[in-house]
């Protein structure tokens, strides 16, 4: 038997004598937060033994430690609404039921319904160490209030968030996205009184490597920080700071099966999904021009960040691979970068726990690898409490959290005049993802409306700017005119297609640009990013009509301009390496002096919008170093 252990930062195996376990469980899940507790709940009540391990010191994760009462998207059904039930019955009764605030309830439903159902719990605790016998999890070291103790299991649930039981294994997992290895901002939450109603507010604090002690603690301090003030008026007086930050992303398993951004679009998904995922593209960063083209296809150039998308997730999703006895649920699925940013809200998240759990029971019960659960069977177990439900695939639609408005479906269009009108409006996001849907089919059609839209009449030049966002996706070269002009212009138009992170059409047409490798816009790209009198223009100071942009902390339209430009300048280097010294000379030189940090932001370190904006410096040198290895340069010009 190998212990397989993290020292000194690296993963050490090292042989060992079959250790005398203190105590031996069907199940272990390590973590006891948003999907946990559901899993460890799901598993004591299918009469399996369970030991939940737990660094807090109560159930449920960001629903309770954290403070985030309630929840965003996802998709409804499971064992989870019967526990949100029992919670409301609380609410109304033992505690203030003018306020909504309802985690101490959520702590006492999700622990009694553990210990009623004869879960074992340790809080305070965490994992130190995985025993395995070749690939096969056999139990788990873990460290404690009562020391470090030794206990089998015949499956371990990874459900830490960031993956750490499985990294313990030795599994192998993704972190961040490919330009910069950057994970979503995470959220600081504060609790409140406003009269006699308790309240929670959080917001994006900043970036930081939660896997990385010193850093994590670094950004601790400084989110929480920016909580305190002064004084407090009466509709806003400090009760507490979560003590659990809001991590959105860090490691993601390599699992069995993977769940990929690229793959979804092209309609190639899981035909056994165990639940749905609901969300939209939740992409909680401003810094959209360091992701990856088929999330700024998307996100940028077609305007949908808003929509929701329905994500079907596989148990494979949540089997590391190459291991036996071993699962993982919650946010550190099988997903890359792209999709982890849907695929992760509350309501979700307790149902992999739920479906994790329920998979651990059936390879228990018929002495089966976890890979060869019958699918049929899971299903139905998982139907039962409709954490499965066929309703939930709603494929793709506009909706707003917590139904405020009936979701609307949308249905990509394939009759070329619904397109055109769709690409003559200001919400021209359908059409130009349903030309993309349609491929080279539609080129004919945007070549003949882009011509008709020249003399800018009753509509016709957004036709004509949006046939070329169209045909730029398509890679057609006819697109470089007007994407070269709409920069030229730095037209200002804000598209409305969604709720929210509405995209304007001069960055969108520079990502565009950068997208073709165009080496004719280069010159006004550098340009825009070493002119002095850039800033000066109105579009970045158009302001509220109470203040100058320039006088905000952050200059959001700005930095769109600024970041866009560096990132197309990069693509355009590498296509055409005789531009490469112009272009890596430009670079340089605008971010050497961090004077564009300052006209960017004034928020002091630790926030998120001052860390996207310090962060392209070191994009700038990474990308220029592929430069100098010849990584990247493929053509002389």
């Amino acid at each position: 038997m190998r212990l397989s252990q993290n020292v000194n930062g690296a993963i050490t195996v090292t042989e060992t004598e079959l250790p005398g376990f203190a105590q031996s469980y069907d199940v272990i899940v390590a973590g006891l937060g948003t999907s946990g507790a559901i899993a460890l709940i799901t598993a004591a009540r299918k009469g399996l033994k369970v030991l939940g391990i737990d660094r807090m010191n109560c159930m449920g994760g960001m629903g309770t430690a954290g403070s985030v009462n309630g929840y965003y998207f996802g998709s409804t059904g499971g064992l989870y609404e019967q526990l949100d039930e029992k919670v409301a019955d609380y609410v109304d009764t033992i505690y203030t039921k003018s306020s909504a605030y309802n985690v101490e309830a959520k702590k006492y439903v999700l622990e009694q319904e553990a210990i009623r159902y004869g879960a074992e719990l340790t809080y305070k605790s965490a994992i130190t160490g995985v025993y395995l016998e070749g690939k096969q999890v056999r139990g788990v070291s873990f460290i404690g209030p009562r020391g470090i103790q030794s206990v089998n299991c015949k499956v371990l649930i990874d459900c830490t968030g960031d993956a750490e039981a499985v990294h313990l294994a030795g599994g192998g997992f993704q972190y961040g996205r490919e330009l910069d290895g950057r994970t979503q901002p995470f959220t600081s939450v504060k609790v409140f009184a406003a009269g006699n109603k308790v309240s929670w507010r959080n917001f994006d604090s900043g970036c930081t490597n939660q896997t990385d002690g010193n850093a994590f603690s670094t950004a601790l301090v400084l989110a929480h920080a920016q909580h305190l003030e002064e004084t407090y008026s009466n509709d806003n007086r400090l009760l507490h700071i979560a003590p659990l930050l809001g991590v959105r992303e860090g490691r993601l398993i390599e699992g069995e099966e993977t769940i990929a951004l690229g793959d979804f679009f092209a309609d190639r998904t899981t035909e056994q999904p165990v639940f749905y995922a609901n969300a939209d593209i939740d992409k909680h960063g401003r810094d959209h021009a360091f992701e990856s083209q088929h999330l700024q296809d998307w996100f940028v150039a077609s305007n949908l960040g808003a929509a929701n998308i329905t994500v079907p997730v596989p148990l494979g999703a949540m089997i590391p691979k190459g291991f036996e006895g071993l699962l993982a649920a919650g946010r550190c699925l099988s997903v890359d970068h792209d999709l982890s940013t849907c695929v992760r809200m509350n309501r979700d998240m307790q149902k992999s726990g739920e479906a994790a759990a329920t998979a651990a029971y059936i390879a228990i019960k018929d002495s089966l690898a976890l890979k060869d659960v019958p699918y049929e069977e899971l299903i139905e177990h998982l139907t039962e409490t409709g954490c499965f439900d066929p309703h939930n695939d709603k494929g793709y639609e506009f909706a707003y959290p917590g139904g405020r408005k009936p979701a609307l479906p949308i249905v990509w269009l394939t009759d070329p005049d619904q397109i055109r009108q769709g690409l003559m409006s200001e919400q021209p996001g359908v059409a130009i993802w349903s030309c993309k849907r349609l491929g080279d089919a539609m080129k004919p059609h945007l070549h003949i409306w882009m011509e008709e839209g020249k003399d800018d009449t009753d509509g016709t030049e957004s036709l004509r700017k949006h046939c070329a966002f169209a045909l730029a996706l398509l890679e057609d070269e006819a697109a470089l005119p007007n994407l070269r002009a709409m920069v030229m212009e730095r037209d200002s138009l804000v598209l409305q297609d969604c709720r929210k992170n509405n995209q304007m059409r001069g960055y969108m047409a520079i990502y565009l640009l950068g997208r073709m490798r165009d080496k004719e816009i280069a010159s006004e790209l550098i340009r825009l990013l070493q002119d002095p009198e850039e800033i000066e223009r109105a579009l970045y100071n158009a302001g509220d009509g109470t203040e100058g942009a320039r006088q905000k902390k952050y200059n959001d339209t700005y930095f769109q301009f600024f970041s866009h430009s560096v990132i197309a300048l990069i693509r355009i280097g590498e296509q055409h390496a005789s531009m490469q010294d112009e272009i890596g000379k430009a670079l340089r030189n605008v971010v050497a002096s961090g004077d564009y940090v300052e006209r960017i932001t004034h928020r002091p370190y630790g926030t998120y919008e001052y860390s996207i904006v310090d962060n392209i410096q070191f994009v700038i040198e990474k990308e220029l170093k592929h430069w100098r290895l010849g990584e990247n340069a493929v053509s002389a010009g």
